[in-house]
């Protein structure tokens, strides 16, 4: 017999028992009241606010807690919303909705958890509208303690199962969301104007075949996001998660695409544009036709897989951010794409796996793709790794493997031979190399190249740090016409400019 086990089995239940006995003495009749006015109550805040929701659409849950800091328990003769309903805010105390309580005990120094969420009714509005409400609570003598209900409604435009099969434009003066894809289809022109927002929801996304023209302003940039206004935190708003919505695909046939003022995040991709030889032999890449995709001005940023791809087409793309990729920032397989004053960093947070901030090859899937040109000028190509460039050549192919890098500043180690195409550039130093260095000696590097990251948060401003080594070094001949201002709308100097999309401003 194992004396020892069976002595530590009696001793457990003895615990319990004297648990039970303590549980008991202390039983909600044992529990004294207190009735004085003086007595007080606390709350984890006064007042409780909700992010801004589209009507029709059930809030997220926020807590209230209600704290009772004395030495005897606090009775409340009821706990009611002052509006008894009609404003849209709902209360849930001890596991039950109502717009009322009575009789709500908090014993001695402890508290009680009050959940709060809201629906706004529609008010056709183009914007939002501030709903507010009080929580009262009134105690057995007769005090009464307020908390404010505040919430901004926002009427929407949805949308699903939409097919666009004639040329349209959208000139909304509301959100629209997106509860599945939207679809632009073959021959077809889809104008977005400048101030639409577009909210999609989980798994829905913008697929073209046709023809899209997005034409934002500096004012009034398009946004295509995820529709959750929430937060997954306190401090973290689900609309700096990635993944929230699918992304844009651009298929084959889609072609003449012009993005101006675009702000693209939060997606399971930014913008996809394949182009596989077996499977569109029809759609084959006209070197000399017009760049398919025009990018000028915008960002993509926070994507969980790729957030530029392009396959076997020909692009220009100017003055835009790409940043935050799961997969790669940028990637290039085949045709022609020109980079000018365009910043890619690759600083995804989420995933110790994620890919390069570039990478370019001529081949895929053991399938040629002649790489006639990839070219950056005035750029920023940078991210935490020591090298953020990967060129992949097909071997024993004589398909065509071009690329060039003017004035910019590289995170990538070449070697001699690789020089000549790069010239006038600038390249980060490894961490090695900064390791060995004197402090006082080591120049600024990867993230401290910029005003703001933040991984604690997933807050990120990329416009240049006051030492940032981009500064100053590009070519000011080689400035495009749609780079003459930066993406903030700052006049470029046309002696050694900044590099990157954002000229330094104090």
């Amino acid at each position: 017999m194992d004396f020892n086990r069976n002595f530590t089995g009696l001793y457990f239940w003895a615990l319990i028992v004297l648990l039970l006995g303590v549980t008991v003495s202390c039983s909600d009749d044992d529990e004294e009241f207190v009735d004085s006015p003086s007595a007080p109550i606390y709350f984890s805040q006064d007042t409780v606010r909700f992010d801004t929701i589209f009507t029709d659409v059930g809030s997220a849950t926020k807590e209230l807690i209600i704290y009772n800091p004395n030495n005897k328990g606090v009775r409340l003769s009821s706990v009611r919303l002052g509006s008894k309903g009609s404003s849209g805010f709902r209360i849930n105390l001890d596991g039950q909705y109502n717009t009322q309580f009575n009789d709500v005990e908090i014993f001695h120094e402890d508290s009680i958890f009050c959940f709060i969420e809201v629906t706004v009714n529609p008010h056709d509005s183009d914007s939002p509208i501030l709903i507010t409400d009080s929580l009262l609570f009134t105690l057995s003598n007769g005090v009464t303690r307020r908390v404010l209900l505040e919430a901004y409604g926002q009427d929407v435009i949805r949308t699903r199962h939409v097919t666009i099969t004639s040329d349209t434009t959208l000139i909304p003066t509301r959100p629209i969301v997106v509860l599945d894809s939207l679809v632009v289809d073959t021959g077809v022109t889809l104008t977005i104007t400048e101030g639409t927002t577009l909210c999609f929801h989980k798994g829905a996304g913008l697929r073209v075949h046709g023809t899209l023209v997005c034409n934002g302003t500096p004012d009034r940039p398009i946004i295509m996001r995820g529709d959750r206004t929430d937060k997954l935190f306190t401090y973290l708003p689900y609309d700096r998660l990635d993944a929230q919505w699918e992304g844009i695909m651009l298929y084959p046939e889609s072609h003449r695409n012009i993005f101006n003022y675009c702000d693209i995040h939060s997606g399971d991709y930014g913008i996809v544009a394949p182009n596989e030889k077996d499977k569109q032999k029809q759609y084959d890449y006209d070197e000399d036709s017009i760049a398919k995709y025009t990018i000028t001005n915008c960002i993509i940023h926070n994507i969980s897989t790729h957030a530029l791809y392009l396959q076997r087409t020909k692009a220009d793309i100017y003055n835009t951010q790409i940043s935050n990729a799961g997969g790669n920032c940028v990637t290039i397989i085949g045709g022609t794409t020109r980079f000018y004053h365009c910043t890619v960093a690759q600083f995804y947070p989420w995933n110790g796996e994620h890919g390069a901030a570039l990478m370019f090859t001529n081949v895929a899937d053991k399938v040629p793709y002649p790489l006639h040109l990839i070219e950056f000028t005035n750029s920023i190509i940078t991210g935490y790794a020591d090298d953020e460039i990967f060129g992949s050549r097909m071997e024993d192919s004589d398909a065509a493997f071009n690329y060039r890098f003017v004035s910019s500043l590289i995170n990538t180690v070449i070697t001699d031979e690789e020089a000549v195409n790069f010239p006038g550039c600038q390249f980060e130093p490894r961490m090695k190399d900064l390791r060995d260095m004197k402090e006082d000696e080591r120049p600024k590097n990867r993230a401290s190249q910029f005003r703001l990251i933040d991984t604690e948060v997933y807050l990120y401003d990329f416009r240049l740090d006051t030492l940032s080594t981009a500064r100053q070094i590009g070519n000011g001949s080689l400035i495009p016409e749609p780079c003459k201002y930066d993406l903030r709308g700052i006049l470029r100097p046309t002696d050694r400019p900044d590099a990157g999309c954002y000229q330094f401003e104090e």
